[in-house]
C-alpha cells in the first residue's frame, strides 16, 4: 500500500511538471521571436535640450493657457511659503525673538512684497525696538496694500506724533550740545534718539 501511494505521488509530480512545460511552450510559440521597436523619437531627444531646436512650429509657441497655469501656481506657491514665513516670524515676535522674526520677514519679502502682515509685523517690531523710522517706513507699506485692519492708520498717526517730537527733541538737544558740550546726559539723549530716527 506504500509503495502504490509513492508511485501515486511520483505520477502527480510528473504530471505536474509536463503541465508546466506544456504551458511554458504555450507561451514561448506566443511571444515575437523579435521584437522591433522605434527608437527614432528617443534619439532626437537625447542629448542638450539647449541644443535642440524645435521641428514644428507647434513646438515653438506654448499655449498661453499652460502660461497662465504656471504663473498662476507660482504665484500661489510663493504666497504659501510667505505666509510660512510670516507665521514663523509671528511664533519668534510672541517668544521674544525679534532678530530672527526680522529675517524669517525679510525672507517672506522676497516671495509675497504684497503680503500685508509682513509690513504690519514687522513694523511692530522696529517700533517695540525704539527705530521709529523703520517702523513708520513698513507701517506706511502695510497702509498701502489691501487690508481690513483700522487700527494702521491709528498707529500711524500716533507715530507720527511722536516722530514730529522726536524731531523737535533733537533740535532742542542739538542747541543744548553745542552751547554745553561737556554735557554727556543731553548727547547721550541725542544720540538715542538718532538712532531711533535712523532708516
Amino acid at each position: 500500500m506504500s509503495e502504490m501511494k509513492g508511485n501515486l505521488a511520483t505520477v502527480i509530480k510528473i504530471g505536474i511538471v509536463i503541465a508546466l512545460l506544456l504551458a511554458a511552450g504555450y507561451l514561448i510559440s506566443e511571444v515575437p521571436l523579435s521584437t522591433s521597436i522605434d527608437f527614432s523619437s528617443v534619439r532626437r531627444n537625447l542629448g542638450n535640450t539647449a541644443d535642440r531646436t524645435p521641428e514644428t512650429e507647434d513646438e515653438l509657441a506654448s499655449p498661453p493657457d499652460a502660461i497662465e497655469v504656471i504663473q498662476a501656481r507660482n504665484k500661489y506657491v510663493n504666497e504659501n511659503r510667505a505666509r510660512q514665513y510670516v507665521e514663523s516670524a509671528t511664533n519668534d515676535y510672541y517668544q521674544g525673538s525679534y532678530e530672527e522674526a526680522l529675517r524669517r520677514l525679510e525672507r517672506a519679502r522676497i516671495y509675497d512684497p504684497s503680503n500685508y502682515s509682513i509690513f504690519k509685523l514687522s513694523g511692530q517690531i522696529f517700533f517695540e525696538k525704539n527705530k521709529f523710522r523703520k517702523a513708520f517706513n513698513d507701517w506706511e507699506r502695510a497702509n498701502q496694500l489691501p487690508n481690513d485692519d483700522r487700527t494702521i492708520s491709528r498707529d500711524l498717526d500716533v507715530l507720527r506724533r511722536l516722530i514730529r517730537y522726536s524731531r523737535t527733541e533733537m533740535d532742542r538737544l542739538q542747541r543744548t550740545v553745542n552751547k554745553e558740550p561737556d554735557n554727556r546726559v543731553a548727547r547721550a539723549r541725542l544720540r538715542e534718539l538718532e538712532e531711533q530716527m535712523r532708516d
